[in-house]
C-alpha cells in the first residue's frame, strides 16, 4: 500500500518500515475482517500522518491509503471497535504534521487530509462520530482553506477545495441531526418512546457548528491580517454554507431551540452586519439567498425578524441606500423577487405584517419600492433594475390574482368610516404576545355601511317587527352572563370595563364573555350574518375567524395611526384621541364609588403601559417624559410599561439595552431613577440568581449609564477604567461584591457598544432588537397565521395599495423602453391587473391603464408625417402593435370597468380613422343593428380605408365649414328662384361610387409600388388591426354595465370634434360622421336601457340640428336618418318607456335649417316615410306629429321627393289618422295638393299634375274619416263620456277646419282640384247632420268661411287664371242652399240667422250680376238654389211678411229685394203657389 523506498531515504531503513512489515506479515491472516480491530491496520498510516519527522509525500500516501479504506466497506457499522477507529483517525488526522518539502508537493498533502476528514464524516461509519470529533473536522478542514491564515504561497485551489470539503460535511451533519430531531418528534407526536440517536453526533454539534459559521460572518473584520477580499471571501462562504444548512434541515431546526435561537438572533443579527459592512454583491446574493432560506423553512416562526430584516436592511439595500454601485442594488432586488415569488408569501406578509397594529405595512413597502425601481427616469435609463423589479410586480399580481382566477367571492375593501360600538382591549393581549379577541369588531368593521345611530334604529325597526327586537337581546346577554355591553352608539367607561373583567374573571361560564355579546350587536350593526364581511358584489363573505380578526385589526390600524399622530403632538390630547376611538377605556363617571373608581383608573393607567409598550410609531422622547412623570398615575403607567418586558435569562447590559431602546430618557435626573428603579425591579423579578436584591440591580444599572455617559462623551477626557467601574460597585449587592467576570463583560460591552435608541431608519440593527424578537416567536403572536385558507378576505384591500403606483410603472415602461421582452412583461402585467380589478369591481384601474398606454398610439400617429404611411410606420414598429394588442384587450375583455377612459378609446378609434387604419371589419360596429347603418355613400362601409382617402382626395374632408353656405339661405327665397333644381346630391363633392371606386384602385397602385419590407409592414399592420377588433366594444356593447355603457356613449358624443367648428379646428366632418355612425350602433343594440342612454344623444342631436347650417351636410343627413330610424326602431319596442323622449328628439327635427332640409330631402322623405310606415301608432305626441308634418312641408318642395312625401300622408291618412295628428296631417295634405299644381304665374314651377288626384282623394279620405271616426265613437262611448273625452269639441273643431281647408282649395287655380274640392264640401256640409255639428258652429263656418269663399270667387269669376270659376261658384251656392235647407231649424235659433241670410243672398245676388254676360251654369244654378230655399223657409212659416232679425232688419223685404236681383221671375206669389 505504501512505496517501499522513496528517493531520499533508498540506503536508510526508516523507524516506521516495522510496523508495515509486522502488518504485512499479519494481513493475510485475517479471515473475517469485521471481528479485526481496525486499529490494527490503521495505526502505521495514523503515525504516520502525526508524525513530525516524515516529509510530505509519505504523509500524503499515508492519507490516500486512509481514504482507500474509508471508501471501502471495512469501516461500518457492525465491525468491531469502529467506533474508536473513526474518531482516531479525525483526531490524528486534524493533528497531521509533516516535513515541508516544496509548496506543490505539500499542498497536496493537505488536500490528502482534507479528503481524509471529509470522507470519514461522510462514511458509513461517520455516524459513530462525537461531537468534538465532528466540530474538530469541521474546524479543521476550513483552517487548512482558511482565506486569512493560509500561507500565502498555496494557491486558491486548496482554499476552494477544503471550503468545498468543509460544506459537505457540514450539511451531512445537519441532515443527520435533522433526521434525529424529526424522528423524535414523530414519536413524541404518536405517543411512542424516543428511538435511538442514529448518529452519536447531535443538536450540540449542529449548535457549535452554526456558531461557528454565524463567528466567521461577525468576527471576520476584526481577523488579524484579513483583507476586504478575504473577509468578503470568508463571508461569503459562511453565508453559503448556512444556506446549504437551512436547506438540509429545513423545519426541523425549529425543533431544536438552541439552533432556532441562534438562526433567529445571532445568525440574523451577523448577516444585517456583514451586508451593511460589505455590501459586495457576493454578500449581497448570500444575504439574499440565505433570508430566502429561513422564510422558507423558519418563517412560520420568523416573521417578526423577517419583517425587521426586510423593512431596515433588504429594502434599503434594493432602494439604493448604503451600497455603492447599481450591481449591488439590482442583487438586493433580485433577492426581494425571489422572496414575493414563493408561494403564500405575499398574502402571509400582508396578515402577519401590515395587518398586525404593532408592525410596519411591509407588504405596502414592497409594493411602494418596487413600483418606485421599476419606474424608468427616462427612455435611456431602462435597464436590469427595471426589468427584476417589474418581475416583483408581476409576481405579487400573479399572486393576487388566484382567487379571482378561481372565481371565488372577495371581501370588498373595509370601509374607514366604520365606527367601533364599544371598547376592546388591544394592548394587553399585545403585551402577552396573543391575538386580541376582534371576532366581535370584525363584524362592524368588515360590514358595507358605517356603524351609525340610523343604521342601527333601522334594524332595531326590522327585528322589532319579528317580535325580537336588538335592545331586548342585548340586554339578556347582559344580564345573563358577565359582559356588559354599552347602549345603542355609546362607550363602555373603564369602571364598567373593570367590572366586567373582574365578573368574567369570578364566573365560572366562559362562555358568555364580552366577544359573544358584541358579536351580536356588531352582527346586528352590519346587517350581515354573523362571521362574515361584506362582498365585492353585495353578498356575505366569510372566513376562518383568525383572519376576519387580522383584517378587523388592519382596519384598526389606521385609526390607531391617527392617535398615533395626536399622542406625538400632545400625549395628553392623543390619549382622548385615543379614548373617543374606543381603542382605550373612558375615565370613570364622578359618580363612581371610589373602590371601582380606583379600579377602573389602575385599569386604565394598565392600558396605557401597554399601548406605549407595543403601539408603534410613538414618539420616543415624549414616552421618555410620561415615564418619568412623578404623578401615580404615570407611575402605575411605568409599572405597567415596565411588566411589558421579558427579562428572563437576558444579560443584563442586553435586557437594559432592550429596555432603553424603547425610549429615550429624559434629561432630568429624577425622572431617570424612577424609570431605572422600576427597571431594576423588573430585572431582578426576572433574575434573582444574579442578584441579592432589587437595589443591586437598580444600582447596577444607574452605573452602567454613568459609565455609558463617560466612555461615549467626547467632553470627558479621563476614561473610567475596569478597575474604577469595579470599584464603584464594591458592596452593592447586598453587601457583597459582584462577579469580577460578570462586570468585566459589562463593562466591555458598553465601552464596545454605546447604549442608543433603535431608529427604524436605521440599517444597523441591534442584537437586542432579534433577542426581544425572538422572545416574541416563542409567543402565539409571533408564529405566522396562515393566510391560504382565507386569501379572499385580504385580495381587495392588497390591490388596492399596489395598483396604482404598479399601473403607472408598468405603463413607464412600456413608454420608455425598446426592448420588446420588457415590454411585453408590462403589457401581460397590465392585462392582468385589468383581470384583477374587474373581480374586484374597481373600475379605476382599467381606465388608467387606458389613459396612459393610449397615448403611446395616439402620439405616435399624430407625429408621421404626411409623406409616409401610417400603415407602414404602425406595421414596423413592434411596441405600437403590442400597446395596440394590449389595449384592444383591455377594452373588449374589461370594458364594464371603463369609465373616463372610454374618451381615450374614443380618440384612439377617431385616429385610426383618420389615418386609414380602422380595418375593414371595422365596418361591423357601424352596421347599426344588422340594417346597414347610415349609409349616405355608396360603397362607403364596405372599406372605411377607401372612403378616408375618397374625401381626401376630394378636399373637403379636413374642412371645418360646411358648403351649405353656397346655398341660399332664406326659405322664402327658394320660392322665388328663377329656375328650380330637379334633384339633391348631398354627397356631391364628398365622394360617391366612382370616388370610392377610384380611391380604392388607387390603394392598389401606391401599394404596388411599396418594397417587400414595406408590404410586409401593411400586412402586419392590417393583421393586427383586425385582430385587435375594435368594433366588438361596440357591437357587444349590450354587455356593459349601466356606468360603463353611459360613459361611452357620452365619448362617443364628445369625440367627433366641437360643433360648430372654430376656424382652429382640425378634425375632419367625416370623423364626426363616424362617430355618429358609431353612436347610432350603439343605441340600437341597447334597445333595452335606451331611457338612460338618450339624454346624451339627444344633447348630441339637438346640437347638430341647432347649427345644421354650420355643419357638413352628410353630418346632418345621417343625424336625421339615425334620429328617423331610431324612432322607427324603437318607438315599438320600448313605446311605454321612451315613446316620450324619442318624440322630443323627432321635434329635434324643426331645428333643421330650412335650405338644409331642402338640400338633404331626398333623405329625410325616405326616413319620414319608413318611420311613419312602421311607427306611426306609436307616436303619441302631437309636437312631433307637427315637427315631422312641419319637414315635410319642406322637402316636399323638392320635386324628387314629393311623391314619397304625398305617398306618406295617404299611408298615414288611411292608416294611422287619430284625434292627436288628424290637425297636422291634413293640413300637410292639403299643402301636398297645392303643391301638385303648377303655378300658371310663375312657369319655372310645374308642380304634379299626376299626382293632383291622389292629392285630392287624400283630401277627401280625411273628411271620410271624420264621419266614421264620430260613429265608432258613439258606439263606443255614452254622451257623457264623449264630453268628458273632449271628442265634442274635437269634433266641432275638425269640422270647421276642414271647411276652411276646402275653402282655401276652392280658391286653386286647378279646375281639377276645384272640383274635387267642391264635391267634397258638398259631402262636408252634409256630414254636418251626421257629425251633429250644434247651431253656432254652422253659423261660424257661413260666417268665417263660406261667405267670405263666395265673395271671393265671384270676384275671381273674370279673371284667367281661374277658369271655370263659374262653375266653383255654382258648386258653392249649391253647398250653401244645402246648409240652408239641411240645418235652417238650428239656425233659426241664433241672433245671427238674420246676419247668415242676409250674406247668402248677398252672395247669390253678386253672383248673379257677375254672371251677366257669362254662360248658363250660373243661370240656371242661382234661381234654382234660390227657389228651393225660398220654399222651404215659406213652408216652415219663417218667410212671412214682417219678418225681422234681431236687430230690426225687415228680413221679408230684404229677401225680395235681393231675389229681384238674383232671379226675377221668383216672387212672393209664385212661392206661396
Amino acid at each position: 500500500m505504501v512505496p517501499r523506498y522513496y528517493e531520499e531515504d533508498r540506503n536508510e531503513p526508516s523507524k516506521y518500515d516495522d510496523a508495515f512489515r509486522a502488518l504485512r506479515s499479519e494481513i493475510f491472516k485475517f479471515q473475517d475482517w469485521r471481528d479485526v480491530d481496525p486499529m490494527i491496520y490503521l495505526s502505521p498510516f495514523l503515525n504516520l500522518i502525526k508524525a513530525s519527522d516524515v516529509s510530505g509525500p509519505i504523509t500524503g500516501a499515508a492519507a490516500v491509503a486512509l481514504q482507500r479504506i474509508l471508501e471501502s466497506d471495512l469501516l461500518a457499522p457492525g465491525t468491531r471497535n469502529v467506533e474508536q477507529a473513526i474518531n482516531q483517525i479525525v483526531e490524528d488526522a486534524t493533528q497531521c504534521k509533516f516535513e515541508s518539502t516544496n509548496n506543490s508537493s505539500d499542498e497536496i498533502v493537505l488536500l490528502n487530509i482534507v479528503q481524509v476528514l471529509g470522507q470519514a464524516v461522510n462514511s458509513a461509519a461517520g455516524c459513530f462520530l462525537t461531537d468534538e470529533s465532528i466540530c474538530k473536522a469541521v474546524q479543521a478542514a476550513f483552517m487548512l482553506g482558511d482565506p486569512v491564515k493560509k500561507p500565502k504561497e498555496y494557491g486558491d485551489i486548496m482554499g476552494y477545495y477544503s471550503r468545498q470539503t468543509c460544506g459537505a460535511m457540514i450539511r451531512t451533519v445537519f441532515k443527520n441531526v435533522a433526521e434525529q430531531l424529526l424522528a423524535a418528534q414523530a414519536a413524541e407526536m404518536n405517543q411512542q418512546p424516543v428511538p435511538e440517536p442514529t448518529c452519536r453526533y447531535g443538536v450540540r454539534a449542529a449548535v457549535n457548528i452554526l456558531e461557528f459559521l454565524i463567528d466567521l460572518i461577525q468576527k471576520g473584520p476584526s481577523l488579524q491580517g484579513a483583507t476586504k477580499e478575504t473577509v468578503e471571501e470568508m463571508v461569503v462562504f459562511s453565508l453559503d454554507t448556512v444556506h446549504a444548512v437551512i436547506c438540509v434541515a429545513g423545519g426541523a431546526l425549529v425543533l431544536a431551540e438552541p439552533l432556532a435561537r441562534l438562526v433567529q438572533v445571532d445568525l440574523l443579527y451577523s448577516m444585517c452586519q456583514a451586508v451593511v459592512q460589505y455590501s459586495s454583491v457576493s454578500v449581497i446574493t448570500g444575504f439574499c439567498q440565505t433570508l430566502l432560506a429561513i422564510s422558507s423553512y423558519l418563517g412560520h416562526v420568523s416573521m417578526a425578524q423577517m419583517e425587521t430584516v426586510l423593512q431596515r436592511v433588504l429594502l434599503k439595500l434594493a432602494d439604493g441606500k448604503g451600497v455603492l454601485a447599481l450591481e449591488q442594488q439590482e442583487a438586493a432586488l433580485e433577492g426581494l423577487l425571489d422572496l414575493v415569488r414563493q408561494p403564500n408569501f405575499v398574502h402571509d406578509m400582508f396578515v402577519n405584517c401590515d395587518c398586525r397594529v404593532e408592525r410596519a405595512n411591509l407588504f405596502e413597502e414592497v409594493c411602494s419600492l418596487i413600483s418606485k425601481t421599476a419606474f424608468p427616469v427616462s427612455k435611456t435609463s431602462v435597464g436590469p433594475l427595471n426589468f427584476i423589479s417589474l418581475e416583483a410586480l408581476l409576481a405579487i399580481l400573479n399572486a393576487l390574482a388566484q382567487s379571482a382566477r378561481n372565481g371565488q367571492e372577495l371581501l370588498a375593501a373595509p370601509s374607514p368610516a366604520n365606527e367601533l360600538p364599544f371598547y376592546a382591549d388591544l394592548w394587553g393581549p399585545l403585551v402577552a404576545g396573543t391575538h386580541p379577541d376582534l371576532g366581535a369588531l370584525a363584524d362592524v368593521l368588515l360590514a358595507p355601511h358605517p356603524f351609525t345611530h340610523h343604521h342601527h334604529h333601522h334594524h332595531l325597526h326590522h327585528n322589532t317587527s319579528h317580535g325580537h327586537g336588538h335592545t331586548a337581546s342585548s340586554k339578556s346577554l347582559t344580564t345573563s352572563g358577565s359582559a356588559v355591553l354599552p347602549e345603542p352608539g355609546g362607550v363602555l367607561s373603564a369602571a364598567e370595563v373593570a367590572a366586567a373583567e373582574a365578573r368574567s374573571a369570578a364566573s365560572a361560564t366562559a362562555g358568555a364573555g364580552p366577544g359573544s355579546a358584541a358579536s351580536g350587536l356588531a352582527t346586528a350593526g352590519s346587517a350581515l350574518p354573523p362571521g362574515s364581511g361584506a362582498g365585492v358584489r353585495g353578498v356575505p363573505v366569510t372566513g376562518p375567524l383568525e383572519l376576519r380578526c387580522a383584517m378587523a385589526e388592519r382596519c384598526l390600524k389606521a385609526r390607531i395611526g391617527l392617535a398615533v399622530d395626536h399622542f406625538n403632538k400632545d400625549f395628553k390630547k392623543g390619549f382622548v384621541a385615543m379614548q373617543a376611538a374606543k381603542l382605550l377605556p373612558e375615565q370613570p363617571p364622578p359618580s363612581t364609588d371610589a373602590e371601582a373608581a380606583t379600579a377602573a383608573k389602575k385599569l386604565l393607567a394598565t392600558r396605557l403601559g401597554h399601548f406605549l409598550r407595543t403601539c408603534p410609531g410613538l414618539n420616543k422622547t415624549t414616552i421618555g417624559e410620561l415615564l418619568g412623570d412623578p404623578d401615580p398615575f404615570y407611575l402605575e403607567v411605568l409599572e405597567a410599561y415596565t411588566t411589558g418586558f421579558d427579562f428572563g435569562h437576558l444579560k443584563f447590559d442586553s435586557a437594559l439595552r432592550m429596555f432603553l431602546e424603547s425610549f429615550k430618557l429624559p434629561g432630568e435626573a429624577q425622572k431617570i431613577d424612577r424609570i431605572i428603579n422600576a427597571f431594576g425591579r423588573h430585572y431582578y423579578a426576572g433574575n434573582e440568581d444574579v442578584f441579592r436584591c432589587a437595589d443591586a440591580a437598580y444600582v447596577l444599572a444607574y452605573s452602567v449609564i454613568m459609565l455609558n455617559t463617560d466612555q461615549h462623551n467626547n467632553q470627558v477626557k479621563n476614561k473610567m477604567t475596569l478597575e474604577s467601574f469595579q470599584r464603584n460597585l464594591r458592596g452593592v449587592n447586598d453587601g457583597t461584591d459582584f462577579d469580577k467576570r460578570f462586570l468585566e463583560e459589562i463593562y466591555y460591552s458598553i465601552v464596545k457598544t454605546p447604549l442608543r435608541l433603535s431608529e427604524p431608519a436605521s440599517m444597523d440593527v441591534s442584537e437586542q432588537c432579534f433577542l426581544q424578537l425572538a422572545q416574541v416567536s416563542g409567543t402565539q403572536r409571533g408564529l405566522v397565521l396562515p393566510s391560504e385558507s382565507g386569501r379572499h378576505l385580504f385580495d381587495t384591500t392588497m390591490f388596492r395599495l399596489i395598483w396604482g403606483p404598479a399601473v403607472h410603472a408598468m405603463c413607464a415602461i412600456v413608454d420608455n423602453c425598446s426592448n420588446e421582452a420588457l415590454i411585453g412583461s408590462a403589457l401581460e402585467g397590465l392585462q392582468l391587473a385589468c383581470q384583477i380589478a374587474a373581480a374586484h369591481e374597481l373600475e379605476d384601474v382599467a381606465d388608467s391603464i387606458i389613459v396612459n398606454l393610449s397615448k403611446i398610439p395616439l402620439q405616435q400617429l399624430a407625429q408621421v408625417p404626411a409623406s409616409a404611411r401610417s400603415d407602414v410606420v404602425f406595421g414596423r414598429d413592434p411596441r405600437l402593435r403590442a400597446v395596440t394588442r394590449t389595449l384592444a384587450a383591455v377594452i373588449n375583455k374589461h370594458g364594464d370597468s371603463l369609465r373616463g377612459g372610454w374618451a381615450n378609446v374614443m380618440d384612439l378609434v377617431v385616429q385610426l380613422y383618420r389615418r386609414g387604419l380602422l380595418p375593414d371589419s371595422f365596418c361591423k360596429a357601424l352596421n347599426g343593428d344588422g340594417d346597414g347603418g347610415l349609409v349616405v355613400r355608396d360603397g362607403e362601409c364596405s372599406s372605411l380605408r377607401a372612403r378616408r382617402l375618397a374625401l381626401q382626395r376630394a378636399g373637403t374632408a379636413n374642412s371645418g365649414t360646411s358648403s351649405i353656405f353656397k346655398h341660399i339661405s332664406s326659405f322664402t327665397q327658394i320660392l322665388s328662384l328663377s329656375s328650380e333644381p330637379t334633384g339633391n346630391d348631398p354627397s356631391a363633392g364628398r365622394g360617391n361610387t366612382n370616388s370610392i371606386a377610384a380611391a380604392t384602385a388607387a390603394m392598389e397602385a401606391a401599394n404596388a409600388l411599396l418594397s417587400e419590407p414595406e408590404r410586409a409592414a401593411v400586412v402586419a399592420a392590417e393583421d393586427c388591426l383586425t385582430k385587435c377588433a375594435f368594433e366588438d366594444a361596440f357591437m357587444d356593447s349590450k354587455f356593459l354595465k349601466q356606468e360603463s355603457l353611459v360613459q361611452l356613449v357620452r365619448a362617443i358624443c364628445g369625440s367627433g370634434g366641437p360643433i360648430p367648428r372654430p376656424p382652429s379646428s382640425s378634425m375632419p366632418w367625416d370623423a364626426s360622421e363616424l362617430c355618429l355612425e358609431l353612436l347610432f350602433t350603439v343605441l340600437l343594440r341597447n334597445r333595452d336601457r335606451i331611457t338612460l342612454l338618450w339624454p346624451r344623444a339627444y344633447e348630441h342631436f339637438a346640437t347638430i340640428f341647432q347649427h345644421s347650417r354650420e355643419c357638413d351636410t352628410v353630418l346632418v343627413q345621417k343625424a336625421i336618418m339615425a334620429m328617423m330610424r331610431l324612432c322607427q326602431r324603437l318607438l315599438p319596442y320600448k313605446a311605454a318607456d321612451i315613446s316620450e323622449p324619442l318624440m322630443r328628439g323627432i321635434q329635434l327635427l324643426s331645428l333643421v335649417d330650412e335650405q338644409v332640409a331642402h338640400d338633404l330631402a331626398s333623405t329625410i322623405a325616405a326616413e319620414i316615410q319608413s318611420l311613419l310606415q312602421g311607427a306611426a301608432a306609436y307616436i303619441h305626441n302631437q309636437q312631433a306629429w307637427m315637427s315631422i308634418c312641419a319637414l315635410i312641408k319642406v322637402i316636399h318642395l323638392d320635386p324628387a321627393s314629393y311623391p314619397v312625401c304625398l305617398d306618406t300622408i295617404t299611408w298615414v291618412v288611411k292608416e294611422s289618422l287619430s284625434m292627436l295628428n288628424y290637425h297636422t296631417v291634413v293640413s300637410t295634405a292639403v299643402d301636398l295638393l297645392e303643391r301638385a299644381v303648377p303655378d300658371p304665374r310663375r312657369g319655372e314651377r310645374p308642380g304634379h299634375p299626376n299626382h293632383i288626384g291622389q292629392a285630392i282623394r287624400l283630401v277627401q279620405s280625411a273628411e271620410e274619416w271624420l264621419e266614421l271616426w264620430w260613429i265608432s265613437s258613439q258606439s263606443k262611448h255614452s254622451p257623457e263620456a264623449l264630453e268628458r273625452l273632449g271628442f265634442l269639441a274635437f269634433k266641432a273643431d275638425t269640422w270647421h277646419l276642414l271647411i276652411g281647408w276646402l275653402c282655401r282649395l276652392a280658391k286653386n287655380t286647378s279646375v281639377e282640384v276645384r272640383t274635387g274640392t267642391m264635391s267634397c264640401l258638398q259631402r262636408t256640409v252634409v256630414a254636418a247632420e251626421r257629425l251633429v255639428i250644434p247651431a253656432p258652429g254652422l253659423a261660424r263656418s257661413l260666417t268665417e268661411l263660406l261667405l267670405p269663399l263666395g265673395h271671393d270667387l265671384v270676384k275671381l269669376m273674370h279673371s284667367r287664371d281661374m277658369p271655370q270659376c263659374d262653375v266653383t261658384v255654382r258648386e258653392l251656392v249649391r253647398a250653401l242652399s244645402k246648409m240652408v235647407l239641411l240645418y235652417h231649424t238650428q239656425l233659426e235659433s241664433l241672433p245671427s240667422f238674420g246676419a247668415i241670410w242676409r250674406g247668402i243672398l248677398d252672395v247669390l245676388a253678386s253672383a248673379a250680376a257677375a254672371n251677366r254676360q257669362q254662360g248658363e251654369v250660373l243661370a240656371e244654378a242661382l234661381p234654382e238654389a234660390l227657389k228651393n230655399m225660398l220654399l222651404v223657409l215659406h213652408s216652415k212659416g219663417m218667410l212671412v211678411e214682417g219678418w225681422k232679425d234681431a236687430d230690426g232688419v225687415d228680413l221679408w223685404e230684404f229677401t225680395w229685394r235681393q231675389t229681384a236681383r238674383t232671379a226675377p221671375s221668383l216672387t212672393p206669389q209664385s212661392i206661396r203657389s
